[in-house]
């Protein structure tokens, strides 16, 4: 009974304040900022995230998925995750993450993915969810187009 309470609260709150519940489960960015490309890449290599993971992000470490092939938000979680502790395992290559991972602001991260997937990611993200909010389109039958 709470929980289906807290759910309608949820819900309701988020009807009034207009705002995203797919927000509240991946994590969003702000188009309104600008990356500058050269501190993007100055962060990317402070950080010698091209060790393992390549000048663009190319290589695949440990098994792992190129992090150029993952979306924003799975870099940005990934990110968050070592730098919160929350791996699988203890091997060297997840410790060795979560230490670089813990010295990232979170403009650091956005700039990394930024440098990873290009100036304007924000803003094509954001577009992108706007577009897979609209509605379907339907014929004049009233039925929904597949």
């Amino acid at each position: 009974m709470m929980l289906r309470s807290f759910i309608i609260s949820i819900l309701f709150t988020n009807s009034l304040m207009a705002f995203n519940v797919k927000s509240l489960f991946t994590y969003t960015f702000n188009d309104n900022i600008s990356y500058d490309l050269n501190k993007a890449k100055e962060i990317y290599f402070k950080n010698k995230c091209n060790t393992c993971h390549g000048e663009n992000g190319e290589k695949n470490s440990y098994g792992k998925k190129a992090i150029k092939d993952l979306s924003p938000e799975e870099i940005k979680g990934a990110l968050k995750d070592y730098a919160n502790g929350y791996f699988k395992d203890q091997s060297s290559d997840n410790i060795q993450m979560s230490i670089y991972a813990k010295k990232l602001s979170g403009s650091d991260m956005d700039h990394i993915i930024a440098y990873l997937k290009g100036q304007n990611f924000s803003i094509e993200l954001n577009q992108k969810d706007l577009l897979e909010e609209e509605p379907a389109p339907k014929t004049k039958h009233n039925t929904f187009l597949k």
